[in-house]
């Protein structure tokens, strides 16, 4: 009788996932899809770039200069966003969270070849303008022994129609967390920061939007398939491993859970092949990503 009961609930559960499914698709595709041309990303950055007028922002050098100063693991007063209890899917997820994913770009003028921007992602933490990326994003600014590109001339951020903000600060970063937190001039604008979630364990379920190189914004999903440690000693050493899809281009990229929480940022990828000899023969790519808990380390809000 127990048994009978059992595959009675688990057929019930299959027809209300059915069903629901059904009402899923019918309601995608009533939906608007909205197709954008992101070839000309790169140009509608490059002419927003020139409107501003190049001297209102801040150039690599003091931009360097500036970060110079801050002290690692320097702990910030920032208010972390509160995190959504309410599960959503995953184009709830996308068209709720884009607005708090920014590209971070740097701008290359024209010497040998033509002025380029080359970007990366970052993601909103606060509606002032406080962000977070990858410290290797940062790099030239962060690292004493780096040198500047002659080419490199500003570092800014943009939203996804192309309205530029000028970087302004570096706040705090971790070396081994693979953080940077900074600071933009919004020019007034309220933004929309990212709720932040909660450190997952395996098996979970995520979420990524994120900017592979010639594809902003595109979103993929996982599952968290580890969790380690490359630095036993180093808190900030802590990696989420994930199944989810990205790639160069990506750094910063915001990972999220099933609420739509920001629980882990993209930070780099290791490939497995059959062959440290050619044919190399790869057969797997693994995404190492900064759990929460790291970001979370830098900041002092009022509910940590």
């Amino acid at each position: 009788m127990k048994v009978m009961k059992f595959y009675c609930k688990l057929l019930c559960s299959g027809l209300v996932y059915f069903f629901l499914g059904t009402l899923t698709c019918l309601a995608q595709k009533g939906s608007k899809v909205i197709y954008r041309d992101y070839t000309r990303m790169e140009a509608t950055l490059l002419d927003s770039l020139k409107r501003e007028g190049l001297s209102r922002f801040t150039g690599m050098r003091g931009l360097r200069q500036q970060a110079q100063s801050v002290k690692e693991g320097t702990r910030l007063k920032v208010e972390p966003y509160r995190g959504a209890k309410r599960g959503m899917k995953p184009g709830e997820i996308i068209a709720g969270r884009r607005a708090s994913v920014l590209t971070v770009n740097k701008y290359q003028g024209a010497t040998t070849r033509p002025e380029t921007v080359v970007g990366w992602a970052a993601v909103v933490l606060t509606p002032d303008g406080v962000c977070v990326s990858n410290y290797h994003v940062f790099l030239e600014m962060l690292e004493p022994s780096a040198r500047l590109n002659p080419a490199d001339s500003v570092m800014f951020v943009a939203t996804e129609e192309g309205k530029v903000y000028p970087i302004t600060e570096i706040l705090s970063f971790s070396k081994s967390g693979d953080m940077a937190i900074f600071k933009i001039d919004t020019r007034g604008d309220i933004l929309t920061p990212m709720p932040l979630g909660d450190d997952l364990p395996a098996g979970c379920n995520v979420h990524v939007l994120s900017h592979p190189e010639g594809y902003p914004y595109a979103y993929t999903n996982g599952v968290v398939f580890r969790t380690v440690t490359l630095n036993p000693k180093d808190i900030f050493a802590r990696r989420m491993e994930i199944t989810a899809d990205y790639a160069k281009g990506a750094s910063g990229g915001p990972i999220m859970d099933d609420c739509g929480n920001m629980v882990a940022m993209v930070s780099s990828i290791r490939a497995i092949f059959y062959s440290n000899q050619p044919p190399y023969s790869q057969q797997m790519n693994v995404k190492l990503t900064i759990p929460v808990s790291s970001l979370r380390m830098l900041m002092q809000g009022k509910n940590e």
